[in-house]
């Protein structure tokens, strides 16, 4: 099954809103106002941006770029662990546009509300934050690179899956190939090293030209299976060069080709999250291609949610290609860092839950917070549900709020923004929705969310897994249906086919040394 790149629970009816609407936002920027203003950004002339020319490009939120995993495990008859399951990642595999006049700077915020029932039924606001770019990518220019390519080449990176019909290539070869692909985009401009750790740390190549294609080509290809998996010494070694690397480049870059299963050295996520943390505060990026159905993903959510930090999974060829024609080179073409969503509504409303936020946000604040926001081909989203603090009826929601972030050259950027809540009419179930992304933000909010709280309880509770996946199985149904919508309809497929499995009583977790 390929990655999609898409362009107590249980039993619980949906309510009837009886006298509810749209919530409307009113933006304090660019003179701009009424609901779906926009929310503009500072501008980059070098990266050839087009601020009134024709449609936009996209733009996403760091960490993780996909739910590969997830549903490569269940493809396979497995019920994935529950971090498998990340919004953010599924959010990035889907195009969710917001519209709204044109967009004056590089980084385009907009927003847009609606109003749905959660999938326990409580009726909430929902506020979708849309992330989209002025960039014009036939003139764009990536940044210069210097590339610390580190490369695990420990024992489980010679794995063969044998999977029924279905014949995996190993996460060594996988990634070989895109090790070679990515090499092949560099140029004159770049450098480039290769780090590999094993049982021990070698550096099979130092800071070569991008140019040399002939000299890197050939020591990507001397690279052999060695050892055990010390994935923290090969980290140490990576963050050492580049730390020493002169400064001739744009951006200096970590790309960690691995199946993140350390077993020698520090192997728990925390202890990973500080390295890569230490890495970041040296101006360091650190990107994560995580290969094969082994894939750690606790330990790799813990390292990419980080500023300047991403992840993608690969689990075969096609999978390569796919990465490279998509997110190449706009996975490591940053436009925006610490972008932050303050919002306070009135007295008697309160944020309930954010979507969409890489690593953990605070329970009692609010203000969400993103380290960095990356060009896509899609247009990214974040999310936040709003609900009454006792029985106020929701159409008496209001809010005020800000949106901050830092540009690539330092300048801060603020715009304030107000929540209203205008009459209008919901459908029988409830719902409605200023723009249909928000509808399908939502949609994609409740499944993740709703799957992840399944596959918590699975192990301990299988009856109340399957209730909770039912329920989420008849939402994304209708969801799938109201807003008619293509994009939806795997997502409809992955919750049934993960609900059988749940049925089925099938086992739980990755394929980490499995034959």
């Amino acid at each position: 099954m390929k990655r999609k790149r898409n362009n107590g629970i249980a039993g619980r009816a949906f309510p009837v809103l009886l006298a509810a609407g749209i919530l409307a936002l009113v933006l304090d920027c660019t003179g701009y106002g009424g609901s779906g203003s926009q929310m503009a950004d500072a501008g980059m002339n070098s990266y050839g941006s087009n601020p009134y020319g024709g449609g936009e490009f996209g733009a996403t939120q760091g960490g993780v770029q996909d739910m590969g995993l997830a549903r490569e495990l269940v493809a396979n008859g497995r019920v994935p662990p529950p971090e498998a399951f990340t919004v953010e990642g599924m959010f990035s595999e889907h195009d969710l546009p917001l519209s709204g006049p044109a967009c004056e700077r590089l980084l385009c915020l907009r927003a847009a509300m609606g109003v749905a029932p959660d999938l326990d039924g409580e009726i909430s606001g929902w506020l979708q934050v849309g992330l989209s770019s002025t960039i014009d990518p036939a003139t764009y220019t990536r940044p210069s690179l210097t590339v610390v390519a580190t490369v695990d080449v420990s024992g489980s990176m010679g794995w063969g899956y044998s999977t029924g019909d279905r014949q995996y290539p190993t996460p060594g070869a996988i990634t070989r190939s895109l090790l070679l692909d990515i090499a092949g985009q560099l140029d004159a401009r770049d450098r480039i090293a290769i780090v590999t750790y094993g049982s021990s740390v070698h550096t099979p190549l130092d800071f070569t030209s991008g140019a040399a294609h002939d000299t890197v080509d050939a020591a990507i290809e001397a690279l052999g299976t060695a050892g055990s998996t010390n994935m923290e010494a090969g980290l140490q070694r990576a963050y050492y060069l580049a730390r020493s690397a002169e400064t001739v480049t744009d951006q200096v870059r970590v790309l960690l080709f691995t199946d993140v299963q350390p077993n020698v050295g520090a192997t728990t996520g925390t202890e990973f999250e500080r390295l890569a943390a230490d890495g970041a505060g040296d101006g360091i990026g650190l990107t994560v291609f995580g290969v094969g159905l082994g894939l750690g993903q606790a330990v790799m959510n813990h390292m990419v949610h980080l500023r300047d930090g991403n992840a993608f999974s690969l689990f075969d060829f096609d999978d390569v290609d796919e990465l490279m024609e998509d997110d190449w080179p706009w996975l490591v073409s940053p436009i925006a860092y610490d972008l932050s969503v303050a919002f306070n509504p009135a007295f008697a409303f309160q944020v309930a839950d954010a979507y969409g936020f890489p690593g953990e946000q605070e329970d009692d604040t609010a203000e969400f917070d993103v380290a960095t926001v990356f060009l896509s081909r899609r247009k990214g989203a974040l999310l936040l549900r709003l609900v009454p603090k006792e029985l106020q009826p929701i159409s008496g929601l209001s809010a005020a709020g800000r949106l901050a972030y830092t540009t690539l050259t330092g300048e801060s950027v603020n715009q304030d923004l107000q929540v209203l809540y205008p009459a209008g009419a919901p459908d029988e179930r409830g719902m409605l929705f200023e723009q249909p992304s928000v509808g399908k933000v939502v949609a994609l909010a409740v499944l993740v969310s709703g799957m992840k709280a399944a596959a918590e309880v699975y192990a301990g509770d299988r009856g109340e897994a399957v209730g909770i996946m039912q329920a989420v199985t008849d939402r994304i149904r209708l969801d799938a249906t109201a807003l008619d919508d293509p994009a939806l309809q795997p997502e409809v497929e992955l919750a049934e086919d993960l609900l059988d499995l749940m049925e089925q009583d099938a086992p739980q977790g990755d394929l980490y040394g499995l034959p």
